[in-house]
């Protein structure tokens, strides 16, 4: 809601001054954003607190209707930048902020220079865009300043046709090895920088999380020639990690249900509605583990039924929370 009256402000603006001789009326602008007229009162009391010098007058001659006029000689200031301009850079600025890297000189550098060439009034209402978004902090990575420098890196050997080498520790498997890789492509997901580079040593296309990427070097040597679409490869199944495909079928209850209902999982997904009100989500997936993550985040408002390695995958799971809930856990148990 919040967001919608900024815009309906921001067009006002312009309505307003392209009816700068004659005025445009109450009337008017209430019909034409299909509001009532104490809105657009208290729309107009937004606008002249943010610095925009609006005045109105109640004109006789017009049906005594209230008109809306800028101060003689004023006219909104010539800049480059629109409301979809300005609601595109609070987005992208939030999502910097949520990957942790809103604090690298380069992105304040950028915004600052925007910032500057702003009327006064504009940047107001460009904060108050700002203030209106507010970006999920959870879960960010701590050495934020050092994977900005990694993904910096790994950028500039993408855009120039190197191959990089870095020293990787693998979570899945617990091990330290080193790796020279053509990278191909970042994707961000869940907080975090990925990136698919060719790995010619097994001849794979493999996923990497740049933050556990050590002594990461420029290569002088060109990047292998693969064939490669970013698109596909990230969007062949459910989640960050490639692999072979194989179809999952989830079934959520209430209340549950409806905020999955709400949300795009993937691209190819089905939702079928039931009479409970439960429903089945169907879409593929490439990586057990991640999908195992997926359906533990729902607790017992997820059933999973396909495939039956997955249902084994999650009961196995759920039998060692209970174990370390009984206290009767131990070291062979989470092996």
């Amino acid at each position: 809601m919040r967001n919608q009256a900024l815009y309906r402000q921001w067009q006002m603006l312009h309505l307003i001054n392209q009816h700068r001789l004659n005025g445009i009326s109450k009337g008017e602008l209430a019909t034409h954003f299909g509001v009532s007229k104490k809105t657009i009162a208290r729309d107009i009391t937004n606008l002249s607190s943010c610095g925009f010098p609006i005045y109105e007058d109640q004109d006789m001659d017009r049906a005594n209707q209230v008109f809306y006029y800028f101060t003689e000689g004023y006219r909104l200031p010539d800049y480059t930048l629109n409301y979809e301009d300005i609601l595109s850079l609070s987005l992208a600025s939030k999502l910097w902020e949520e990957s942790g890297l809103v604090t690298s000189d380069s992105i304040k550098g950028i915004l600052t220079k925007i910032e500057t060439k702003l009327d006064k009034s504009i940047l107001k209402f460009y904060r108050d865009v700002q203030k209106a978004l507010i970006s999920d902090g959870t879960g960010t990575l701590s050495d934020s300043d050092t994977v900005a420098e990694k993904l910096s890196l790994v950028l500039k050997a993408i855009l120039n046709y190197k191959m990089i080498a870095f020293d990787y520790y693998s979570v899945q498997n617990q091990r330290h090895s080193h790796k020279e890789v053509s990278p191909l492509a970042v994707k961000y997901f869940n907080h975090n920088f990925y990136l698919a580079g060719y790995y010619k040593k097994i001849d794979q296309v493999i996923v990497f999380a740049i933050n556990r990427m050590e002594k990461l070097k420029l290569s002088d040597k060109p990047q292998h020639e693969v064939d490669f679409d970013s698109r596909t490869y990230f969007d062949s199944g459910f989640g960050i990690y490639a692999g072979e495909v194989f179809p999952v079928k989830l079934q959520f209850f209430p209340p549950t249900s409806d905020y999955i209902a709400e949300r795009m999982w993937h691209p190819s997904q089905k939702i079928t509605r039931l009479k409970d009100k439960s429903l089945i989500l169907e879409m593929p997936a490439n990586s057990l583990s991640e999908m195992k993550k997926f359906v533990l985040s729902y607790g017992a408002k997820v059933k999973v039924l396909e495939p039956k390695e997955l249902v084994e995958m999650v009961r196995a799971e759920i039998k060692r929370i209970s174990l370390v809930y009984s206290g009767k856990l131990n070291e062979s148990v989470l092996l």
